[in-house]
């Protein structure tokens, strides 16, 4: 009887044990699964215990934050790579159970998930991240054991940046249409008043008397000031309507190099020209597209009041659909113009196309601010595409995309 009871007791013991081995080897396996799917995946995920260290830091995530996981894992300094000083992340907040703080730190950029409780979502753009700054949708979720305890918190990041871009370029291209609209029609209505007016200021010359120097100087003032308004007239209708281009074949190259001479002449400002050797044609308006690049070469000239060089560069390109805004897939000239001028500052380059927009403490006498509006607006109307790119300090690059027309095309 005592020997069953022993064997019965040792059958027991081992069965535990073994149970035990095998609970413990599938549990490490079901976390090597996991580790390999956090790992595995293309979105830069990182997690955190409930004493907000790091345990996961994944492939994805250093690549992107250029921070490997053994110098970070273990350690509370998610934060270096978003933020140039300590601060909390979304994951942090979440694990402190201090939701009403999130608004602290991304006021007005973030919601509450729709599909889990726990989760919370942030749209924020990060200045130090990449070389331009990236904007990012972040995504936040506590972790909870069976019994609903908080026990770890998990956050992921998805590069928006091309969609923000995109969405801001649609939306200042349904500004500028509605604008453009209302400009047209100003435009017309103002330049009929001013003939009006300056038909009767000239029938009020030839009748002045010679003797009336007064009434003659008077009268010459107000029909120049009134040829002037024609001219701004003349501005608001090519911003509105593009100037209606009448397109022909044309080499750009020639049209390129006439236009930095126009703009660069007697000045202290060198230009460096780089043209394919067998430069796509384009079907443009010469003199719109000529005055496009004027506009822009102007611009890189008034960043470099003490001089400097600009690189003005044709190529040929074909694109795809990744190119925002512009109709689709196809062969393209795009012309680069880069200048080594004080830059833009971040928050003004939605703004740079506006019309009289400026950063320049005086606006000249004859409509500045019109330059980059009447510019986008005729690229715009010859089915291409025209980008800012700015670093303060560093200088500025315009791109200009133009529909390439082919042999083939013909």
């Amino acid at each position: 009887m005592n020997n069953h009871f022993i064997i019965f007791i040792l059958a027991l013991a081992i069965t535990a044990t073994l149970s035990f081995i095998y609970a413990m080897w599938r549990g490490r396996r079901d976390e090597q699964k996991l580790i390999s799917i956090i790992h595995g995946s293309p979105i830069p995920t990182f997690v955190l215990s409930r004493d907000h260290k790091i345990i996961y830091w994944n492939r994805a995530l250093q690549a992107l934050s250029n921070i490997r996981p053994h110098d970070i894992i273990g350690t509370n300094q998610q934060w270096r790579a978003f933020y140039a000083t300590q601060r909390p992340c979304l994951a942090d907040i979440i694990l402190d159970e201090k939701t009403g703080q999130i608004d602290e730190f991304y006021s007005g950029k973030w919601s509450k998930s729709k599909l889990l409780d726990d989760a919370y979502e942030v749209t924020k753009f990060f200045p130090d991240m990449g070389e331009k700054g990236k904007w990012f949708r972040i995504t936040s979720a506590g972790l909870r054991d069976a019994s609903g305890n908080l026990f770890g918190a998990m956050e992921t990041l998805e590069d928006i940046t091309e969609q923000k871009v995109a969405q801001d370029e649609l939306l200042q291209r349904i500004k500028l249409e509605s604008l453009g609209t209302f400009a047209d029609g100003v435009a017309k209505d103002f330049d009929s008043l001013l003939s009006a007016i300056l038909r009767n200021v000239f029938l009020a010359k030839i009748s002045a008397v010679d003797e009336d120097k007064i009434t003659e100087d008077g009268l010459a003032v107000a029909e120049q000031a009134g040829l002037q308004a024609k001219e701004l007239a003349h501005r608001l209708s090519t911003f509105a309507q593009g100037g209606y281009p009448v397109r022909k074949l044309e080499n750009l190259e020639s049209l390129l190099r006439e236009a930095a001479e126009n703009v660069f002449k007697d000045c202290n400002v060198t230009c460096n020209i780089y043209a394919a050797e067998e430069l796509w044609p384009c079907e443009v308006d010469a003199a719109q597209i000529k005055q496009v690049i004027e506009n822009v070469l102007l611009n890189a000239k008034e960043a470099m009041p003490d001089g400097g060089i600009v690189d003005l560069i044709a190529e040929n390109t074909t694109t795809g659909t990744n190119i925002r805004s512009l109709v689709g897939q196809g062969s393209y000239v795009r012309i680069i113009i880069k200048d080594q001028g004080m830059g833009i500052p971040r928050e003004n380059l939605p703004k740079i196309f506006d019309p009289y927009f400026t950063t320049k403490k005086k606006k000249e006498h004859g409509g500045m601010g019109l330059g980059l509006a009447i510019s986008d607006s005729i690229i715009k109307y010859h089915k291409g595409l025209i980008t800012v790119e700015s670093i303060v300090n560093s200088g500025t690059t315009f791109s200009i995309y133009l529909a390439a027309t082919l042999k083939n095309d013909i």
